[in-house]
């Protein structure tokens, strides 16, 4: 216990603690802009009197520019690799690009244009950070992601509060503009804080190796079956991101501040289950972590037809916080265990780029079912598709515990 004590003094220490906090904190900015999407969309809705299919589509189009540069952006961020800070720089500033546009849309098509830069920013920002933070505390994967996941856990909380409070007191379309401004000064700020520090010291990657290394990754059956769990996942919790508010403002008639309020429960949950989770992965294994986080997830999801509008959606709203978050960065550590290190920014977006593939045609498909079977058929899909994912992950090779051991006694041997 002692060894594991001081190892973990040394790898959270001066540098790399610095490290790990401005990228938590960029994370925060960017869910925050990310959250709070979804609160300004049901206003978005109302103004171009967009049908149920339509909104969802909006969805759809947003996953499928994620999915176009994620595996891309991994490349770029493996093979140039020391311009990690002007990637994760260029992804705040598009985010906050996106709701400049957003708020001074037109018609239907600029709403989508914004939808597609906002996909690609955030593409962009989660294969350089996730890769450098993991090369640099190795020994402390799990915790490390899950403290970055846990500055992007504060960012969905807050951002539905203050968005949904912005719309209560100015037209959304200025409230887009007011939430644009601080990203951009934190931008600024980041990239003069982090332009002299280093990232992954692994040698560089060429073209052709990174080619070879991707086939490996497709060939490795752990993670082929964490991007399929991770994908069918993602199909089922994009539709309590996109539909939560929806239901919220339209079928039980929640003011955009109070709706903000609901959504900010169910975000807030999750900001001090994330590190834990992650220590627990660390210390016991990922499996035991994550089959029964996403069961729990998955029946909570489809509880949310028949608990109300009171203390009872209060509860299970917070109830799926503490997991539809917290779990994806231990599917990403686990993810990392099996990869080769060189591979590290190609494996994160494999992850992020599939799930974004899956799920471009699922927001539109629920719109779908809700506007034929009503909105309580999305929480019966989105949570099946979670528990489906579960049951893959019963099956799967992962022993993450075990590799973070030998991890940690190469570690202190050398």
């Amino acid at each position: 216990m002692n060894d594991i004590t001081l190892l973990g003094k040394r790898v959270f220490s001066g540098q790399n603690l610095f490290l790990l906090i401005s990228l938590a904190l960029g994370h925060t900015f960017m869910h925050c802009l990310q959250q709070g999407w979804y609160i300004v969309l049901p206003s978005v809705k109302e103004s171009f009197g967009l049908n149920d299919l339509q909104y969802g589509s909006i969805e759809s189009v947003r996953s499928a520019s994620n999915t176009v540069v994620q595996l891309p952006s991994g490349a770029v961020s493996d093979i140039l690799r020391k311009r990690w800070v002007s990637i994760i720089v260029s992804a705040l500033m598009g985010v906050a690009l996106s709701y400049a546009i957003l708020g001074m849309a037109p018609n239907y098509s600029t709403v989508l244009f914004a939808a597609v830069l906002i996909g690609i920013s955030i593409a962009l920002w989660h294969p350089s950070a996730l890769s450098v933070l993991s090369a640099r505390l190795a020994q402390r994967r799990g915790l490390a992601l899950s403290v970055h996941g846990m500055g992007g856990n504060l960012g969905n909380a807050v951002g539905p509060a203050i968005t949904g409070s912005v719309i209560g007191i100015v037209a959304w379309q200025a409230a887009s503009w007011i939430m644009a401004a601080p990203l951009v000064l934190f931008a600024i700020l980041l990239a003069l804080l982090l332009r002299n520090m280093p990232g992954r010291e692994d040698k560089h990657v060429t073209g052709r190796q990174f080619v070879s290394a991707l086939i490996c990754l497709l060939k490795n059956k752990t993670i082929l079956g964490l991007v399929i769990t991770g994908s069918i996942r993602g199909m089922g919790t994009i539709c309590i991101y996109s539909f939560f508010s929806l239901y919220l403002r339209e079928d039980l008639s929640f003011s955009p501040a109070k709706a903000g309020l609901y959504y900010t429960i169910m975000m807030a949950s999750g900001i001090f289950s994330q590190p834990l989770m992650g220590y627990l992965s660390d210390r016991f294994g990922r499996k035991i972590v994550m089959v029964p986080s996403l069961l729990v997830m998955g029946v909570l999801q489809i509880l949310l037809i028949w608990v109300g509008d009171g203390i009872g959606l209060a509860a299970v709203a917070a109830g799926i916080g503490l997991f539809i978050y917290a779990i994806g960065a231990v599917i990403q550590a686990a993810a990392m265990d099996a990869s080769p290190e060189e591979a590290g920014a190609t494996t994160i977006a494999l992850l992020f780029g599939s799930q974004a593939l899956f799920t471009i045609p699922s927001p539109a498909i629920a719109g779908w079912l809700s506007g034929i079977y009503g909105i309580h058929s999305v929480f019966v899909y989105s949570g099946g598709l979670v528990l489906i994912s579960a049951a893959i992950l019963i099956f799967l090779p992962i022993d993450g515990k075990q590799k973070f051991s030998e991890n940690l006694n190469s570690s202190q041997l050398g």
